[in-house]
């Protein structure tokens, strides 16, 4: 099934627009400027310092963007041996591949499922990841803050949901047969790369939510 992984593609490409844009913006310092009193000038160390923050994370965010895409796009998630085969069969998320001299591919409609939490999970950690670097950025205010952790908490479920579907499904299909070995293969490795840096991006906003509390209720410059 080609035409799902090139909607993919499409989409990558497209998201790679704002991802640029957004490196651009981040990394230049001109944003607001102020002059005058001395509160003032504490607004511009405390942009400086959100500014900061807003910096880290999306760096952290970027590598679970480009380790995602590369996963999704990718055809080696999990590798079977069995005592009927010589080669391997290799299942991508969206069929089965037999590495022989046929080279032939089956699409699996029950591959369906995990497709959905696959791509949708990853599409809303990628919107988590945005979210908490433009919070992180413009927004003073911790129930705000609590957005981004909360978006990004769903992505991941909804990815190891994916997994443990997509294994699931993998076994049935091979159900009759007596496996000899299970391999994950790198894109699977991948995507599980994604949900930990995601775990890790979870905390981090978390941190500067709390972190930003602290600064309002103490009224005093982070600096």
């Amino acid at each position: 099934m080609e035409s799902p992984r090139n909607l993919v593609l499409l989409g990558t490409l497209i998201g790679i627009i704002p991802i640029v844009l957004g490196i651009v913006a981040l990394v230049t310092p001109k944003w607001i400027e102020f002059s005058g009193s001395r509160r003032e000038h504490s607004a511009i160390l405390t942009m400086y310092y959100y500014h900061k923050f807003a910096i880290i994370g999306f760096i952290i965010g970027l590598f679970a963007i480009i380790l995602g895409i590369i996963a999704l796009t990718t055809s080696n998630w999990i590798s079977i041996n069995h005592n009927q085969l010589s080669d391997p069969i290799i299942y991508d998320l969206f069929q089965q591949c037999d590495r022989n001299e046929t080279n032939k591919c089956t699409d699996f409609e029950s591959f369906r499922i995990p497709q959905y939490f696959e791509i949708i999970g990853y599409i809303i950690l990628v919107i988590g990841v945005f979210v908490g670097v433009l919070c992180t950025e413009f927004v003073n205010k911790r129930n705000i803050h609590i957005i981004s952790p909360i978006i990004l908490i769903i992505g991941i479920i909804m990815i190891f949901l994916g997994f443990i579907f997509y294994i699931k499904y993998v076994i049935e299909i091979n159900s009759t047969l007596t496996i000899t070995k299970l391999d994950l293969g790198y894109s699977m490795i991948l995507m599980i790369s994604t949900c930990i840096i995601g775990c890790i991006l979870t905390a981090y906003f978390s941190f500067t939510a709390g972190y930003t509390h602290r600064h309002i209720l103490a009224t005093v410059n982070i600096y």
